[in-house]
């Protein structure tokens, strides 16, 4: 009977090693089998951080190319819009120019010029404000160009103002103009400038010049011409 209980304990603890050791080598190779997981899962993820890092350098290089050519554009529009003001700049002043070239061309040239005093080479301009405009005429004389003449002139506009015929005289239009007639002298021309300021929902239709020494008033010229004509020409010689 001992020998059987003997027999049965050591059974059991043959059979318990046996169980301690298969559960040592499970866990064993359960630790073997996780840290392998572990280290491929380390590496995945370092691998996933490269990659990210990559991509997120590659982003933050085409953003930055990205507004370096949106900033280049708008300092090229910049650019263009400064280089279209300058055209139309430099194109008002070869226009301003050409004027002042025609003017002077005109002025020298007095044999086809009746004799006596002249006012010639009436101009209007448009100004960027409604009802303003920019004026310019020459005075001048074809005899006695040896000695300083003195003159009288004036000017005056003519139109329609609700619906009634009504005429300005410079004097009311341009307030550098003190009264008329103006009194003035030159020894070979003289150009008259200045700045008119036209009455609200004043029609401007005709301009009247006229020009005669301040000693006699009999030998005065007249230029007459229209309003429409003095803003689309340079020069209009005709004297009455």
């Amino acid at each position: 009977m001992d020998t059987y209980f003997n027999r049965l304990m050591d059974s059991s603890i043959g059979l318990l090693a046996l169980l301690a050791l298969a559960l040592l080598v499970g866990i064993g190779g359960g630790f073997l089998l996780g840290s392998e997981y572990f280290s491929e899962a380390t590496v995945e993820h370092r691998q996933l951080r490269v990659d990210f890092d990559q991509q997120a350098a590659k982003f933050a290089e085409q953003e930055h190319q990205q507004l370096a050519l949106q900033l280049g554009a708008e300092v090229d529009r910049q650019a263009l819009e400064k280089m279209r003001r300058t055209v139309v700049v430099l194109d008002r002043k070869l226009s301003a120019y050409q004027e002042e070239l025609d003017l002077y061309r005109s002025l020298v040239k007095s044999e086809q010029l009746a004799k006596g005093l002249q006012i010639s080479s009436f101009l209007i301009r448009s100004t960027e404000t409604p009802g303003i405009y920019r004026y310019r005429f020459a005075l001048r004389k074809t005899e006695g160009l040896s000695k300083t003449t003195k003159v009288s002139f004036s000017v005056d506009v003519e139109g329609v103002l609700a619906g009634k015929a009504v005429h300005y005289s410079l004097a009311q239009l341009d307030s550098s103009v003190e009264s008329m007639p103006v009194k003035s002298k030159f020894k070979y021309f003289q150009l008259i400038e200045g700045v008119m300021h036209l009455p609200d929902g004043f029609e401007p239709a005709l301009i009247r010049a006229t020009i005669w020494p301040s000693t006699k008033k009999a030998r005065s010229k007249e230029l007459v011409l229209s309003w429409d004509f003095a803003r689309g020409q340079t020069e209009n010689n005709r004297g009455e």
